[in-house]
């Protein structure tokens, strides 16, 4: 099922006159890798938006219809605890577990603590 992400990445692609090998040859993945992001079979990688973002020089309006999509396109989200320590490991954990409980209002008030992005 082809994601929000995967509908903005090829509207660029098409936009730009490019066809997949193009693309991924400027991006330094795999065509079929590209390929199948766009189709939603496989993860986005990190930072994957903002390489493609700055090989295209998008415009700030762009790049937050393109990080909108990528946030609306994971479905799994994996963070690395090596370097934590208990107190942010803890945090972790509760957000991992209390999240489908959040309100809307609620999610905003902590993004807006903790300095993150509210563009709504």
């Amino acid at each position: 099922m082809i994601t929000e992400l995967g509908k903005e990445i090829r509207k660029l692609r098409i936009d730009k006159g490019e066809n997949l090998a193009s693309m991924s040859k400027k991006l330094g993945i795999s065509i079929s890798y590209l390929s199948a992001i766009e189709n939603g079979t496989r993860e986005i990688p990190t930072d994957f938006v903002n390489k493609l973002c700055e090989i295209y020089n998008l415009s700030n309006k762009q790049k937050e219809r393109f990080i909108n999509a990528e946030i609306n396109s994971i479905n799994k989200i994996s963070i690395s605890l090596n370097s934590s320590i208990a107190p942010q490991r803890q945090l972790a954990f509760t957000l991992s577990r209390k999240l489908n409980e959040l309100s809307a209002d609620e999610c905003k008030d902590i993004i807006k603590f903790l300095g993150g992005d509210n563009n709504e």
